[in-house]
């Protein structure tokens, strides 16, 4: 069991301050990835000492990759993603003064923004996660180049399995099959009531929490009295009414088990490809020691982070593209000569998307005019009847 006080990093990808108290068990005794595997590894940045011997070269780096997939050296091709892969959907950051995510947060006097993450304060007061929700939920946004490349490795038959901190679901939209996609910090494809630990409906979900900031409660029936009969449980079944979180990883939160599970994916992988994250993130940035030695490793980001701040003239196995996520796939794409199926990807995927939304949308403002109209001819009568009822008390005088 881990024990984490985090902030999101821009979208999707959370730092993590390690407690005193923080600590991990290994849900399998036997499992090499146990608690010693995971606390050797630092949860604090890889100081950047070694930048003069850092030999950065975009091409050369781009044509080693791809020979590596050409010779057929890279069959169980892995990806460690970050927030750095979203950001050109269009999706905000957290943190930019004035256009920020957080600075649409201070109207709920926050000590701190964070706090919003933080599973106590959630109960206390969700309003201020929801009108954040709002605005990163998957729906307003198309996935990137990137994420459509996902799909082309994995029409391949290359792609061994994505352990992403995104919580965007913008994998997902590519129309990947979700087995293979581990959501290490959880994500908004799935809720449930914190009191009665049902399952939501993901209609309601969008409906009020993510397209209105609404707060959600839970509107299952339950019985109060287990110890009733069947009968009188009929009677007293209440609303549940308990608070609704999507399952994200909050503080005070366990990972998802699935991210547990698929670790030994790692021992059977040809080639680690990292994009878009800042390696500082405990237990995720020890995954790119839990490949073998001998597994080339690719990182592709505007910054070298972790090991690759110390890539040496000579280094075989470390390759490091310094760039946007898009704009490293495109080339690795056209260098392999995929570049045009890359785009009739994007293209009829971002089609089919756009046709989704459209619908989505279309039948949400019928149903929101529905429910207008309702509620209006609902107090028109309830109008005429109390017209109705007095005037009938002066007719007999009451």
């Amino acid at each position: 069991m881990m024990t984490l006080k985090y902030w999101m990093n821009r979208t999707g990808e959370i730092n993590i301050h390690e407690n005193d108290d923080s600590t991990f068990v290994s849900s399998d005794k036997e499992d090499s990835d146990s608690e010693e595997s995971f606390s050797s590894h630092s949860s604090s940045p890889i100081p950047i000492t070694n930048l003069d011997n850092l030999k950065i070269n975009n091409s050369e780096c781009i044509k080693k990759v791809s020979n590596l997939i050409k010779l057929g050296k890279a069959k169980n091709i892995i990806l460690l993603l970050g927030a750095g892969i979203s950001t050109s959907a269009g999706i905000p950051d957290f943190r930019s003064p004035k256009t920020g995510l957080y600075n649409n947060l201070k109207k709920f006097n926050l000590p701190f923004p964070e706090l919003i993450f933080e599973l106590n304060y959630f109960k206390k007061n969700p309003k201020p996660f929801w009108e954040l929700a709002k605005e990163i939920y998957p729906g307003k946004y198309f996935p990137t180049p990137t994420h459509y490349f996902l799909n082309l490795l994995n029409k391949k038959n290359l792609l061994k399995r994505i352990f992403t901190q995104n919580i965007d679901t913008l994998e997902n939209l590519t129309g990947l099959n979700e087995n293979l996609i581990i959501e290490s910090h959880g994500s908004f494809s799935k809720s449930h009531c914190l009191k009665c630990k049902k399952e939501i409906k993901r209609e309601k979900i969008l409906k009020d929490g993510l397209r209105k900031g609404k707060v959600i409660k839970c509107d299952y029936f339950i019985n109060e009295n287990e110890n009733e009969n069947e009968n009188e449980n009929e009677k007293n079944q209440q609303k549940c009414n308990g608070l609704v979180k999507p399952d994200i990883v909050f503080f005070g939160e366990n990972l998802p088990d699935r991210f547990f599970k698929f670790l030994p994916d790692l021992k059977e992988c040809d080639l680690l490809i990292i994009i878009g994250t800042s390696l500082q993130v405990q237990p995720f940035a020890s995954l790119i020691d839990k490949v073998p030695l001998n597994c080339p490793r690719l990182l592709i980001n505007r910054e070298p982070v972790g090991p690759f701040t110390q890539i040496k003239l000579n280094e075989k196995r470390d390759m490091y593209y310094k760039g946007d996520s898009d704009k490293g796939i495109y080339e690795l794409s056209e260098e392999l000569g995929w570049k045009d199926e890359l785009n009739e990807l994007i293209e009829s995927g971002n089609k089919k998307l756009k046709i989704r939304y459209e619908e989505s949308e279309s039948e949400n403002t019928i149903k929101n005019k529905l429910d207008t109209t309702l509620k209006e001819g609902f107090e028109d009568e309830t109008e005429e009847a109390d017209e109705l009822e007095e005037a009938m008390k002066k007719q007999l005088n009451l």
